[in-house]
């Protein structure tokens, strides 16, 4: 066999059998792993001037994922990027050590790269008079503007992420007690209460459907991606800055109103533990352990905050404290 179509073999195998079956990791990931090989695979062809079908074993060493790595920050993306990068190769490399004995050392060499270091820039997130402007501005006698008024809420509700936005099916909207389930990291699911607003206008939203359809959908009727939630959500920022000219100020993205469901609750008084269960965080540095919490005590939480539209109770809240590139392209 020849070394090229070792490395085909392998990188099969990787995907295949490693990730899903061994590790149990989810599609996402899977795909984010499947995204690095490729962007390191398309660089050594230029690094090596050889063809993607010529690539082999030996031609994955530590010198070409330096290369690499410089490439990716010499392209201008983040450190952040970079370290994303670099772990998926080295859970590559590790499962290559267990595969071929003879290239242990040079797939160790690649192992033992280190993550670079990087500062944390502030946390950002929204205070109440500017989740209502975001809010507010959406026109909800157009189909595109209910279905975003009630994205919008759910982010701030519920401090999901973007992903487990995408994947919520109808069937995961639980009326008794109001609240959805929601899966996240390593397919851990969590039940998230909701506020009687936000659960009534859900409802409304997904009334008559199937229940295991996707409950966001774009205007061709798919599920709305990642990138399409991103666009909704600028769009929307900038439709709002004109009444609150402070979010021009502001990079809004999903993730931001996570950071401001996360902050509107500490500072409503509910202890992290309860924010740490609510928003589905498996380690989080600033408390002192995982400690899952039960529906009955979120609902418990939910009662020190109200929905962004509840001017008085939640401004009281606040106011409170053919190729192996080819292949990989098919997945």
């Amino acid at each position: 066999m020849k070394e090229s179509e070792h490395l085909l073999q392998y990188v099969q195998r990787f995907f295949q059998d490693y990730l899903r079956s061994h590790r149990g990791m989810s599609p996402n990931t899977v795909l984010a792993y499947r995204d690095a090989m490729k962007q390191f695979l398309f660089f050594l062809t230029s690094y090596t001037g050889r063809k993607a079908a010529q690539l082999s074993l030996d031609h994955l060493n530590a010198d070409a994922v330096l290369a690499f790595l410089a490439d990716i920050e010499r392209k201008g993306n983040s450190i952040t990027t970079r370290n994303l990068r670099l772990s998926a190769l080295r859970t590559f490399f590790s499962y290559l050590v267990t595969q071929d004995t003879l290239r242990t050392g040079q797939y160790q060499r690649v192992i033992v790269i280190p993550l670079k270091q990087s500062s944390h820039p502030l946390m950002d997130y929204l205070d109440v008079k500017q989740v209502k402007a975001i809010l507010h501005s959406i026109d909800q006698g157009t189909p595109v503007g209910r279905r975003d008024y009630v994205l919008i809420s759910l982010l701030y509700n519920t401090g999901s992420r973007v992903q487990e936005v995408c994947d919520l099916r109808i069937e995961h909207i639980l009326d008794s007690p109001p609240s959805v389930i929601v899966t996240g990291k390593g397919k851990k699911t969590r039940q998230v209460p909701l506020w009687p607003e936000t659960a009534s206008i859900l409802s409304d939203y997904v009334k008559g459907r199937d229940p295991g359809e996707r409950v966001f959908r774009n205007a061709r009727g798919t599920p709305l991606t990642r990138f399409g939630i991103n666009h909704i959500i600028d769009k929307r920022v900038r439709a709002a800055t004109a009444a609150c000219p402070d979010l021009a100020k502001k990079k809004v993205s999903p993730h931001t109103f996570r950071h401001t469901t996360a902050m509107h609750l500490l500072q409503s008084g509910v202890e992290l533990t309860v924010i740490k269960s609510w928003l589905g965080h498996v380690n989080i540095t600033t408390t002192h352990g995982y400690i899952e919490i039960d529906l009955e005590m979120k609902q418990k939480a939910l009662a020190h905050c109200a929905p962004a539209n509840d001017e008085i109770k939640l401004n009281g809240v606040i106011c409170q404290n053919d190729d192996v590139i080819s292949w990989l392209a098919s997945l």
